[in-house]
């Protein structure tokens, strides 16, 4: 079932966890790129840019591995750094609230991202099993 869903798309860009991947990458971006925090939130920042360009960037990376068990290992790995984007944020909220405004954009496209490689890799685990 995974299978097929995958191959109706020419490549990841189809795939609509990797395009919310995208945009909260690209929001965050954007918005500190005009920010000059000092050097303390900073360090804060970097992590959570960090992270939630690895949610993305582990996606594209597994779907170029598709058919296989890596796949899965990959989607993993994205979840586990989109987990840590909430953490990121988390701290954020109470270190910046001049940034409320951006994580409050940010955080329920994070949540949907979640469920999303949740269900993304448990069918790829059904999959495995049963084929």
């Amino acid at each position: 079932m995974l299978q097929s869903a995958l191959r109706k798309y020419k490549d990841y860009k189809g795939l609509i966890v990797y395009q919310r991947a995208q945009q909260n990458t690209t929001k965050l971006l954007v918005y500190y790129k005009t920010q000059k925090p000092i050097w303390c939130e900073r360090f804060l920042i970097e992590q959570l840019l960090r992270a939630v360009s690895s949610v993305g960037a582990n996606i594209v990376e597994g779907y170029g591995r598709n058919g296989s068990p890596e796949f899965r290992r990959f989607l993993t790995i994205a979840k586990g750094s989109a987990l840590e984007v909430e953490y990121w944020i988390n701290i954020l909220f109470t270190i910046r609230p001049q940034d409320q405004k951006i994580l409050n954009e940010i955080s329920p496209l994070n949540t949907e991202i979640i469920k999303m490689l949740t269900v993304m890799i448990y069918k790829r685990k059904a999959n495995l099993i049963t084929g």
